[in-house]
C-alpha cells in the first residue's frame, strides 16, 4: 500500500518451534501468552491470567484464560516457514549464556539451489473470498495455491484464533509517521480482508484476533465485521520470551 513500509520475516528461532537445540523456551506460543497477560483490552475481557496449556491431548486450546481459550496460529506459507527452517544458520544452547552457531540444515550445494516460497500476503491480495473457496475446494493447485489451502484449513479451527503474521514492519529511513498504525492497519486489511470474509463465513461464532510486530512492538487487533480493530500495543520488552528469542539474531 505504501511503498516506504517496509517488512522482513522474524529469524527462526523466533518463529519455528524446537529450532533452537536444548532451548525449552523456543516456541512461539509461549511469548503469545506473554502477549495476551500484557494487553489492557483483553485482561478487561478475560481478567484472568492466560495460561499455556501444554497437554493438549483432547484437541484442548493452546492457552485459557479461566474457561476463555483460544489457539495461535501462524500466518505464513508451509514453503517460506521450510525454507527458514532449512537455510536459517543453527543454534545451540550449551548452557545458560553458552550458545553456539553452526551451518544450515541444507548442505552447501542445496543453498546453491533456489527454493520458491509464497509470500502470504502478497498471495492473498488479489484474491476474492470466491477464490478461496475454490482453491479450498481442489486438489489440482499451483505451489501458491497448495499454501493457501493449508492456511485456509488453519482458519477453519473451531476455537478461538490469535493469527500471528511473524514478520516486522518499518518506514524506510526508521520514519514514524503521524499516522504510522493506520498505514499499517490499512495495508494488513488489505491484503488479509478475503481471509476474513473466509473465516467469518465458515465459523461465524468464534473470536479471531491478529497481531503482528512493528519495531519490536506487538500490534493487537480484534477482528470484527472482517474489519481490524486495534485493541492494544504492547512492547516486545514485556515479553520475556520473545526479547530472549531474538537474542539469538545477535549471535551470527
Amino acid at each position: 500500500m505504501k511503498p516506504e513500509l517496509m517488512l522482513r520475516m522474524l529469524e527462526a528461532p523466533v518463529t519455528v518451534r524446537n529450532f533452537v537445540k536444548n532451548d525449552p523456551l523456543c516456541n512461539y506460543e509461549f511469548y503469545m501468552v506473554e502477549l495476551l497477560n500484557h494487553s489492557t483490552e483483553m485482561r478487561k475481557l478475560h481478567p484472568k491470567e492466560f495460561v499455556w496449556q501444554g497437554d493438549q491431548a483432547h484437541a484442548e486450546c493452546d492457552a485459557y484464560s479461566g474457561n476463555y481459550g483460544i489457539d495461535f496460529k501462524l500466518i505464513a506459507s508451509q514453503s517460506r516457514m521450510k525454507a527458514s527452517s532449512n537455510f536459517s544458520n543453527q543454534y545451540t544452547l550449551l548452557t545458560n549464556g553458552v550458545t553456539i552457531s553452526h551451518e544450515s540444515k541444507a548442505s552447501f550445494l542445496d543453498r546453491e539451489k533456489e527454493m520458491t516460497v509464497t509470500r502470504m500476503h502478497a498471495a492473498l491480495r488479489e484474491t476474492s473470498l470466491e477464490d478461496l473457496e475454490r482453491i479450498r475446494s481442489n486438489t489440482d493447485l499451483l505451489p501458491y495455491e497448495k499454501d493457501i489451502q493449508i492456511f485456509l484449513k488453519k482458519l477453519e479451527t473451531k476455537k478461538n484464533l490469535l493469527l500471528f503474521y511473524p514478520y516486522e514492519f518499518s518506514f524506510t529511513e526508521n520514519q514514524h509517521p503521524v499516522n504510522e498504525i493506520e498505514l499499517l492497519t490499512k495495508a494488513l486489511q488489505n491484503d488479509f480482508v478475503s481471509a476474513f470474509r473466509y473465516r467469518s463465513k465458515v465459523l461465524p461464532d468464534y473470536e479471531t484476533y491478529l497481531t503482528t510486530i512493528y519495531y519490536n512492538n506487538f500490534v493487537l487487533y480484534k477482528i470484527i465485521d472482517n474489519q481490524l480493530e486495534l485493541m492494544n500495543i504492547v512492547s516486545g520488552n514485556d515479553c520475556p520470551t520473545f526479547t530472549h528469542l531474538r537474542s539469538y539474531e545477535e549471535i551470527w
